[in-house]
């Protein structure tokens, strides 16, 4: 059969039915299809917050901005925290991280080394509940002149750490040890810039005392785990070592000072609260009376742990391994230059007149 061509007018006809076809497909299309509402970023973000990969971000920034704050402030003002705005900006960041992490699930991690960063004491009851320690930028020369030159002394030369240690089973926290660190100026320049020339190689420390420690032992018991990490403690002993130049102080350091406290389990018994813990940080609460204490400490540079060791001590042996091979690499490819050069030495004594 032959078929005869379309003419114009049948095309634009076709071409509008198709049209129309395809609009009332797509019509019944859009029946079924339900619309999503736009969001907010915020919305946005607290959706995305819930997964498991956005909460590790978010306590890792809020991390972050804990050991920010704690070393800006513990630059400025020490270890011991009295100043009204600075308690409320470390406040401020311990409760951030705190409600974005869990708390610790084992006590394993408590033991270590650990160097305070910054404390705080606040009333939380009874008549002095309103007060939030001392607006210090009110106070002139507590920011500025000799004053403030002693407390940044006090500051560089004082230094506090709790050690934790397991004595009997491992992993059982059964010791902690306070321990006040104070390394002496030998001369009034080191405390006091603006003096007489005079004065400034005064010395200030006849014995030559190079370190100080004041170590309050306690023993120590975790009481609970879940639904929060509580370590119990007693005074029991109180040890002054001192270390030095003088032909009267050891300098590797030694004690010349031990009590030992009577009852400590009745008497000077506390305990503390651990609510946020890792390999880097942890923060303690606890509460002295009607006084809550807030601490905020982080593992001392120098303590190396078993598999930092472990990793050393691997990546050492490969190492000398790795030497071992490039020596034998060498003295191989020496003897092939000795063989060389003999060949060649015999190819010399080989040459006759006419291969010159």
């Amino acid at each position: 059969t032959i078929t005869k061509p379309l003419s114009a007018i049948q095309i634009r006809i076709k071409m509008k039915l198709n049209l129309s076809l395809l609009a009332l497909l797509v019509s019944g299309a859009s029946a079924f299809h339900v619309a999503v509402p736009l969001r907010s970023s915020t919305a946005l973000q607290s959706t995305m917050g819930r997964g498991a990969g956005s909460v590790d971000v978010t306590t890792t920034l809020a991390k972050t901005e804990l050991l920010e704050t704690a070393e800006d402030l513990n630059d400025e003002f020490g270890c011991l925290i009295i100043d009204s705005k600075a308690k409320d900006r470390l406040r401020a960041a311990v409760e951030k991280l705190e409600s974005f992490a869990d708390p610790p699930s084992a006590s394993a991690g408590l033991i270590g080394n650990w160097t305070l960063l910054c404390t705080t004491a606040s009333p939380q009851s009874g008549p002095l509940d309103k007060i939030n320690g001392i607006d210090t930028s009110k106070l002139p020369f507590f920011n500025q002149g000799p004053l403030k030159e002693i407390r940044d002394t006090l500051n560089k030369s004082l230094k506090v750490q709790q050690i934790i240690k397991a004595e009997g089973s491992p992993g059982i926290v059964s010791r902690i040890d306070h321990v006040l660190q104070y390394v002496p100026p030998d001369t009034l320049a080191a405390v006091l810039n603006s003096i007489p020339d005079t004065l400034k190689n005064l010395n200030i420390n006849p014995l030559e005392v190079t370190k100080s420690k004041v170590i309050l032992v306690h023993k120590a018991e975790v009481e609970s785990i879940e639904p929060a990490l509580n370590t119990k403690l007693s005074l029991s002993s109180i040890v002054v070592n001192v270390a030095g130049k003088s032909q009267v102080l050891s300098p590797e350091g030694a004690d010349i000072v031990g009590i030992n406290i009577p009852f400590g389990e009745f008497l000077n018994a506390g305990s503390f609260e651990t609510t946020y813990m890792d390999d880097r940080i942890r923060i303690s609460r606890s509460k002295v009376g009607l006084v809550e204490q807030l601490r905020v400490f982080v593992r001392s540079e120098l303590e190396v742990t078993a598999a930092e060791e472990y990793e050393h001590e691997r990546d050492e042996a490969n190492e000398v391994k790795d030497a071992d091979i490039v020596n034998e690499d060498s003295s191989d490819d020496s003897e092939e230059d000795k063989e060389d050069e003999s060949k060649s030495d015999e190819e010399d004594d080989d040459i006759s007149p006419s291969d010159y």
